[in-house]
């Protein structure tokens, strides 16, 4: 059983075919590669700029904690003077009152209060 040499394939025809399915395997790993690359360096930068804006966000929270504090100094200190200015109006009241009755007691003639 002889084989004719027109009926068989030549080496080299499967050398080539050879060279040409490992040249396009290679091909393809280095773009997928490439490819990889690329999508981790875009994520790499997006985790870079996702750091830098939660540092801003961080001191523009910072910022604003500080000033609802002060606010909220300023309010106390607002509310404290507001209770005293009521305290002195009510002993000035009832001050008034003791001496209105006292001189009523006394017979002077005291006016309404204006309203």
């Amino acid at each position: 059983m002889e084989h004719a040499p027109a009926a068989t394939a030549p080496w080299w025809a499967a050398g080539g075919l050879f060279a040409m399915w490992a040249v396009r395997e290679i091909w393809g790993v280095l773009k997928t590669r490439k490819k990889d690359r690329t999508e981790t360096d875009a994520n790499i930068d997006l985790l870079n700029q996702l750091r830098e804006g939660l540092a801003s966000v961080g001191e523009r929270l910072k910022i604003t904690e500080e000033g609802h504090q002060q606010l909220r100094k300023r309010l106390e200190e607002e509310i404290t003077l507001r209770m005293q200015a009521q305290e002195e109006a009510h002993r000035l009241r009832m001050r008034v009152q003791t001496l209105e009755s006292a001189m009523r007691k006394v017979g002077a003639v005291i006016p309404p209060e204006a309203p």
